[in-house]
C-alpha cells in the first residue's frame, strides 16, 4: 500500500481530543442549530473539517481557507493573511461543537499522510 502526501496551508485551529467522526456529525447539525446570524462579527465562510494523518493518530482540524501547495512550491508566510472575522467564525465554532482549540486561530501547514 502506497502513502500520497499532501501540503497544505489550512486557516483554522487544531481540535484538542477530538474525533473525527463526531466533529463531522456535528458540523452538520451547526447551520440547522445556530440558524442565521445577521449581526455576527464572523466571516460567514462556511468550516470545514480536515483530518491530519502521520506516524501517530489523527488531528482534526477545523478551517475556513484551504490552499494546497503542490511539490515543488515556495510561497512566503506573508502571502497568507489573517482575518479576525475568520478568528471569531473559528473560535464560536469549535465552542458550539464543545472542544477546546489547541492554539489561537491562523494558518496551519499541513503535512498529511493518507
Amino acid at each position: 500500500m502506497s502513502l500520497e502526501h499532501s501540503f497544505l496551508a489550512i486557516y483554522g485551529i487544531e481540535l484538542a481530543d477530538a474525533h473525527w467522526l463526531d466533529v463531522s456529525d456535528a458540523l452538520e447539525a451547526l447551520p440547522r442549530a445556530r440558524g442565521k446570524e445577521t449581526d455576527s462579527p464572523d466571516s460567514g465562510e462556511d468550516v470545514q473539517l480536515y483530518t491530519v494523518s502521520g506516524d501517530d493518530s489523527e488531528r482534526v482540524v477545523i478551517g475556513i481557507a484551504c490552499e494546497e501547495l503542490p511539490p515543488g512550491a515556495c510561497r512566503a508566510l506573508t502571502d497568507f493573511t489573517v482575518s479576525p472575522g475568520r478568528d471569531e467564525s473559528l473560535r464560536r465554532t469549535a465552542a458550539h461543537l464543545g472542544y477546546r482549540a489547541l492554539a489561537e486561530p491562523g494558518w496551519l501547514l499541513v503535512h498529511d499522510w493518507s
